[in-house]
């Protein structure tokens, strides 16, 4: 071919915004060598030569094979009048996508398949140009080498020219990038895709994984993805759902958005709903939730309903049936509890009002009052039916009838007893023991009166504060037979539990221990006034009303019990003397 027909085979053809000239070139780069070839036959004259270079943009997908394995047909055997180049796609399955064959086709007298180059800058700013030179005489290539292209600064080109010989040729059906096949690598810890090892979080089988920045496969671990969020992978490496354990405690993942879940209460895969706090942890003890608390045991995670547990930080509180902690007026364990609404505590040994308005006693172990109930320094009653507070009304308060008046409280106490008679036990001195036989009966207990005496002790020898002076039995003497309070309750005191020396005591102290069941012991006089103080008499008060006391006496052989009023109970317990002796004022004796 002559200089004149070379010539003739350069076409005009834009790239961009710049008309360029194309010659007849057959690129062929393979893998990362990106080798350009051409055949053409150009005149020699003088040392100058004809070079023909072809402009390829470099936004295109561009294919890059052996012309013999990709069916290229090469550009010596194709007839072509109009110049123009067809380009043939190649069959062998590692062939990209070719280029396209529009708008972003080179028109040219060659045909080109080129490796694929993706994901580059706009193709009208960017171009790879390739430079072949031939001779007449001897075939030349042209190698560009890949070290002298720059990424972000687009592809170019080193223009060479070197002659080989058939043996030393370029084998272009020889891979030269160590590419890799996709997919997993032998041990499941990396994964190939399009030749490249993959980072991140990839979509693979049908599931998520995430790879750190050396291509490992994460394993058991909550790592932010390319994107932000925050993801948990599980020991096979997969993204995790639902409830997952990770570092000492669980998590939940949303099923949907694989995120974690942080406050709220969700179910888990198998069946049993749990608290996943602000953290996303798995929550413990008590935990807010939703304006109200929640308890979840520790061990079994679950939520607790219906039961009285400790806090992490040592205060008990309630949580009812549907598991939100208890204010108010709460049913458990057969009975009914108060929680105070601002704190949440137990409320113990209060009158408070409910959620639906009555009033009801809560005790010192906190459940509700049935029957009576000590509160603010008075004795109430609660209807053990209704809880619902006595007013104006009697009531059988298990050691006595009282009577409750209109604000509830107790206000008349007539006790239980029985009445002893000293003389129909054979002791007309024995009042102090018969007396005790009546206090002693309101309790429950019952001693025999000659078993009192004896323990007491009795004799001409002894006096009053050391036990019985004279002979319970009978006997004359000038003094008057008797035994103190204080005497009595020391040398009874193994014998009759409780017993005490309540000398002193005046209408107030001997109404108390009425209402909470207890009956007085009272030295006074036979008749109560002081005219003749050899008639010095021992006796029991057992009840009160109406500022009267109920005064059950010993001496009669039938039940001998009235009334005084408080006010002459008084006088005549604190003047009375006994004939012979120093009398302590106001004395008297009780059973607790």
């Amino acid at each position: 071919m002559d200089y004149n027909d070379s010539k003739k085979r350069f076409k005009l053809y834009k790239a961009g915004k710049a008309w360029l000239i194309a010659g007849t070139v057959f690129l062929t780069l393979i893998g990362a060598n990106l080798a350009a070839n051409a055949d053409s036959t150009t005149t020699d004259t003088g040392n100058n030569s004809v070079q023909n270079t072809q402009t390829v943009p470099n936004n295109q997908d561009i294919t890059s094979a052996d012309a013999d394995q990709n069916n290229v047909t090469p550009i010596s055997s194709k007839a072509d009048d109009k110049n123009q180049t067809e380009t043939t796609k190649g069959t062998d399955e590692t062939v990209n996508e070719p280029i396209n064959g529009d708008s972003n086709a080179v028109e040219s007298n060659s045909t080109t398949t080129i490796d694929d180059i993706s994901s580059k800058s706009d193709k009208d700013k960017d171009d790879v140009t390739t430079t072949a030179q031939a001779d007449s005489n001897n075939q030349n290539s042209t190698s560009l080498n890949t070290d002298n292209i720059n990424k972000d600064k687009n592809v170019s080109t080193e223009t060479s020219t070197n002659n080989h010989d058939d043996s030393v040729k370029s084998d272009s059906s020889t891979p030269t990038d160590n590419a890799k096949p996709d997919g997993w690598n032998a041990d499941h810890t990396q994964y190939t895709q399009d030749g490249q090892l993959v980072t991140g979080v990839q979509n693979i089988d049908g599931t998520y994984y995430d790879f750190d920045e050396n291509h490992n496969l994460v394993k058991n671990n909550y790592v932010q993805s390319q994107w932000g969020d925050w993801y948990m992978f599980g020991d096979n490496g997969q993204i995790a759902t639902k409830v997952t354990p990770w570092t000492g405690t669980y998590y939940y993942f949303d099923p949907l958005t694989y995120l974690r879940v942080d406050n709220n209460y969700v179910q888990s895969q198998w069946g049993d709903w749990y608290m996943f706090g602000d953290n996303g942890q798995i929550a413990t003890k008590v935990t807010p939730w939703a304006g109200t608390y929640y308890y979840f045991d520790p061990l079994t995670y679950l939520r607790v309903d219906n039961n009285y547990v400790q806090s992490q930080w040592g205060d008990w509180y309630m949580f009812g049936d549907n598991g939100q902690i208890a204010t108010k007026v709460i049913p458990w364990s057969g009975t009914y509890y108060y929680f105070d609404p601002l704190t949440y505590l137990r409320v113990d040994n209060n009158y408070v009002q409910s959620q639906w308005g009555t009033w009801y006693m809560f005790g010192n172990d906190g459940r509700i009052v049935v029957g009576l109930a000590d509160w603010t320094g008075a004795k109430y009653y609660f209807d053990p039916s209704t809880y619902l507070k006595v007013t104006n009304a009697w009531e059988n308060v298990g050691y006595g009838s009282a009577y409750f008046d209109g604000n509830g409280q107790m206000d008349s106490i007539n006790l239980f007893h029985q009445w002893y008679s000293q003389l129909n036990q054979s002791m007309p001195e024995g009042c102090e023991g018969a007396s005790l036989q009546i206090a002693a009966s309101v309790l429950g207990r019952y001693y025999n009166l000659a078993d009192i005496y004896n323990t007491i002790g009795y004799g001409w020898n002894l006096t009053p504060y050391n036990g019985f002076y004279g002979n319970p039995w009978g006997g004359s003497s000038y003094k008057v037979q008797t035994v103190f309070a204080s005497a009595m309750a020391n040398k009874l005191a193994g014998m009759v539990s409780g017993i005490q020396d309540l000398t002193g005591a005046g209408v107030g102290t001997v109404i108390d221990e009425l209402r909470n069941g207890h009956a007085v012991v009272t030295w006074a006089n036979i008749d109560w006034n002081l005219y003749n103080q050899n008639d010095f008499h021992v006796m029991s008060i057992v009840g009160y009303s109406n500022g009267q006391f109920l005064i059950s006496d010993p001496y009669a052989y039938s039940q001998k019990e009235y009334w005084i009023p408080t006010s002459t109970w008084a006088y005549v317990n604190a003047n009375t003397q006994a004939v012979g002796w120093n009398t302590p004022r106001s004395m008297n004796l009780v059973i607790n």
